[in-house]
């Protein structure tokens, strides 16, 4: 069986993809389930060989938007579905970052440039260094800072 390398990307859809190249070539006529355990096998052994990704906090505080990224991270739930996978990811990475900072004014000002620039849907830098009052040195400096805080807590 030939594997394109576009496949060997872990994404939410390989088992599907796996279980669909499986059924249609070398286990053709085998039970349904033979082939989804085929699948797991096939999909445990791709993740292991595939580079890894970078599971950091910070990383994931980047990406944290990505469907396909925070389903497959080791923040994710492997007993889920795949937006279910990604919902537990993000819930996780909320709960670090909410822990990460302290009531200070200066943790309260990182976590504000956090939150408001990565995690909130209708966020990101600009919004967040507009709602903060701050000049754009200052705001990227926060969040500088602020990284710096989630990757010590990693």
């Amino acid at each position: 069986m030939a594997v394109d390398m576009l496949v060997l990307k872990p994404s939410a859809g390989l088992h599907e993809l796996v279980v669909q190249r499986l059924a249609e070539g070398p286990l053709g006529g085998v039970d349904r389930l033979v082939i989804e355990a085929a699948a797991d096998e096939v999909v445990g052994l791709i993740r292991t060989l595939a580079p890894r990704q970078d599971d950091s906090l910070v990383e994931a505080v980047r990406r944290f938007h990505d469907d396909d990224w925070m389903a497959a991270c080791a923040f994710a739930d492997d007993q889920a579905n795949a937006p279910g996978r990604a919902a537990t990811a993000r819930r996780v990475v909320r709960e670090r970052v909410d822990l990460a900072f302290g009531s200070s004014a200066a943790d309260v000002l990182m976590h504000a440039a956090i939150v408001r620039g990565y995690l909130d849907v209708h966020g990101g830098h600009l919004a967040a260094q507009r709602e903060l009052h701050l000049s754009r040195a200052t705001f990227y400096r926060t969040l500088r800072r602020a990284r710096g805080r989630l990757s010590d807590t990693d």
